[in-house]
């Protein structure tokens, strides 16, 4: 059987012979096997190097009291808004903590908080020890220096918020409404512990955020209440103070603010990555198809 193949301006045609591509590659099998076995060799020992990544997460609920203490109803709405308060963050309260959770900022200050930069971005798995272990080629211990190629090199903020945006991942199931907290590290113990810490901090931010907001809230009504003469006004006020002092108290007693916990993350004890036999498949694969592609380009372009 012959194909032929036509150049775009007709001047030459190449004729390929099917079974003379199947004769050159049979009379090169040694080639192909032995290039075979050695990429597959590399894969071997290229998926052996690799460590292995677990993965740590949580699922959480939306603090539902947090939310049901912000609504007053619609007919408080218009002086809220002149107040600067929000009545309406039942759907948004969750979706705004989801965003601060992967913003740079909070990132920043989460690693900074728990001393996190050095096992983050010296970080690195120690088969015999079974643990994460600082890498003295990118950070000393001794003398709290990083290294460079030619200067001491700290990681820069963005550098620190990629790598960590990089291993987590903060989701919500549209169907049941829980949300989930994941870290995928080398070390399962750290992958846990980070998780946790995630979940703490971030209900600590929005419930000091919503308490100062509320303080700031109930003086500025009270200073209103104090100067208007209207009635029907002063009662839309103390209104909104109750509002505001519902959410100061629920703040004040309540550690889980926006999100509560269903199901902690623990010590995962099964690995996620790499797929070893998949590497080593691919890397055959890779290695049979550029030995025969070789042995024909040999032939044709001869």
């Amino acid at each position: 059987m012959n194909t032929k193949v036509v150049s775009s301006d007709s001047r030459y045609e190449v004729e390929i012979d099917l079974l003379d591509v199947a004769n050159i590659l049979w009379l090169g099998k040694k080639t192909i096997v032995t290039v075979t076995f050695v990429f597959a060799c590399i894969s071997v020992i290229y998926a052996l190097l690799l460590p292995n990544i677990y993965r740590a997460d949580a699922v959480l609920a939306p603090a539902n009291e947090a939310q049901r203490s912000v609504g007053l109803g619609g007919q408080f709405s218009a002086a809220a808004n002149l107040a600067g308060i929000n009545l309406n963050q039942v759907s948004t309260k969750t979706q705004n903590a989801m965003a601060i959770m992967q913003s740079r900022k909070f990132v920043k200050n989460f690693v900074q908080a728990h001393g996190l930069l050095v096992p983050l971005m010296a970080g690195k798995w120690d088969r015999q020890q079974g643990r994460n272990i600082i890498d003295p080629t990118i950070f000393d211990e001794a003398s709290q220096t990083w290294l460079g190629s030619n200067v001491p090199t700290v990681p820069s903020d963005l550098d620190v918020f990629q790598v960590f945006n990089n291993i987590m991942n903060v989701s919500q199931n549209v169907d049941t409404g829980l949300f989930a907290v994941s870290i995928e590290w080398t070390d399962p113990q750290q992958a846990s512990q980070w998780v946790n810490w995630l979940i703490t901090d971030i209900n600590e931010k929005v419930r000091e955020t919503d308490l100062a907001e509320a303080n700031n809230a109930i003086s500025y009504l009270r200073n209103q209440v104090s100067t208007t003469q209207l009635v029907e006004m002063q009662r839309v006020f103390y209104g909104l103070i109750e509002t505001q002092t519902r959410i100061v108290m629920l703040a004040d007693v309540r550690d889980e603010y926006v999100f509560e916990i269903i199901d902690p993350a623990v010590a995962p004890e099964v690995k996620v990555s790499p797929s070893r036999a998949i590497i080593c498949i691919l890397g055959s694969i890779l290695g049979g198809v550029l030995a025969s592609f070789y042995l024909l380009i040999r032939r044709y372009a001869s």
